[in-house]
């Protein structure tokens, strides 16, 4: 059934402390479960580049669904608590569905969290029956993925409608910053899943700007569109890095062995995920020409963002990844150097690879590399016109 919205709209800077529908503590607790989300899976695919696969209740496992639980569990809370007892500022600050009212961002949470619940059982039975880890790309994988990236998705439409309608208030900068931050957990939950076709070798490659250029500009764009700091992608991707970082120093500091035959590459700590890319740059490059151009036409100025974006990245990327290949980044701070314990080294890290497909198949790549990366730009321009979309859409959200 489709859902109802209310058409009492909460005012713009208004404030009820009583509506739980808008507190600060609840928005705060998704975006944290959020962030116990991301942390887990990025844990989670240390673990399996160390130890390999182990039990389901893992310690990533056991944060990746406590997270989940929790973030439920609130959301639930709050749906309960605004359908039977919510004040009228409730009743302007939710969505109806079934009968029930939430904020919207509420709702995707909690269909979040039952993915989330429903692919852990799905994904014990997939490996009793075909395998230890026969794919990553797998049926309960992508189940689990999806409803990861609900509870994330959901945590940032609470923080931006927390931000929109703090407009003129107060508290302006600070939910601004609270909707910033949630931009950098979603940013990091894609880089997780675009990390197999983002290590350092694979960046001379036309492949990888694809990739990027597909995904992150709808996320910074929309991010610079609706958020109310002046730079609002350039933050939101610090963020990313930020904690891309902190989680490569803490986890090479755990002890861990290898526990699934074949191990080709012996490791006696968690793997560290690399130095992360330098997202921040093309973010900058795209906080200065939505400013300098808003108001043109939205598919120039995509195609302005998108080949920008490309450009920009290409150039710190380009040397970059050529250092990250070089001995000077075998260390704590940058993680070069670092390979699961199934990879055999011989000489291949220490290369680029033409493509993903070169690597597994010995395939040469189809497209000249100039040619891929005007397929980077083109896709790079779809995917900006598209945040220029959502960013619009987000900036509006109050409920």
């Amino acid at each position: 059934m489709a859902a109802t919205l209310s058409h009492q709209s909460p005012l713009a800077g208004e404030r009820d402390d009583s509506s739980v529908a808008t507190a600060t503590w609840f928005i705060a607790a998704i975006v944290l479960s959020a962030t116990g989300i991301v942390v887990g899976l990025m844990w989670d695919i240390s673990w399996h580049m160390t130890v390999g696969r182990d039990t389901l209740f893992t310690a990533p496992h056991v944060l990746e669904y406590v997270s989940g639980v929790t973030a439920g569990l609130s959301c639930g809370y709050v749906v309960l608590r605004a359908t039977f007892a919510g004040t009228a500022h409730d009743r302007g600050a939710t969505v109806g569905y079934w009968g029930f009212r939430g904020p919207l961002g509420a709702w995707i949470t909690i269909w979040g969290t039952f993915a989330m619940l429903v692919s852990a059982p799905f994904d014990d039975w997939w490996h009793n029956a075909y395998g230890l880890d026969v794919k990553i790309v797998s049926p309960p994988h992508m189940l689990l993925f999806n409803g990861m990236l609900g509870i994330v998705i959901g945590a940032l439409v609470l923080a931006v409608s927390a931000q929109n309608r703090s407009a003129g208030a107060v508290h302006e900068r600070r939910d601004s910053w609270l909707y910033a931050y949630a931009g950098g957990v979603l940013c990091f939950i894609f880089g997780c899943a675009t990390l197999e076709y983002s290590w350092p070798n694979t960046q001379h490659a036309a492949l990888f700007y694809q990739m990027w250029g597909a995904v992150f500009p709808v996320l910074l764009v929309g991010y610079s569109r609706a958020c109310r700091l002046k730079w609002g992608a350039t933050s939101a991707a610090l963020i990313f890095m930020a904690i891309w970082l902190l989680m490569g120093w803490t986890l090479r500091t755990v002890p861990a062995v290898p526990k699934l035959a074949p191990i080709w590459n012996p490791r006696t700590y968690l793997w560290p995920p690399y130095f992360p890319a330098l997202l921040v740059v093309p973010a900058f490059g795209i906080d200065l020409l939505r400013r300098k151009f808003e108001g043109k036409n939205p598919w120039i100025l995509s195609l302005a963002i998108g080949a920008a974006f490309v450009a920009l990245f290409l150039a710190v990327q380009w040397p970059f990844s050529r250092f990250m290949l070089s001995d000077g980044s075998h260390n704590w701070f940058f993680n070069g150097g670092e390979w699961p314990y199934t990879a055999r080294l011989t000489g291949f890290q220490q290369r680029f690879w033409a493509s993903e497909r070169t690597v597994r198949f010995g395939e040469q790549p189809g497209m000249p590399f100039g040619a891929g990366m005007l397929v980077a730009v083109l896709l790079a321009a779809i995917s900006s016109r598209l945040g220029l979309a959502w960013g619009g859409w987000m900036a509006r959200v109050q409920r």
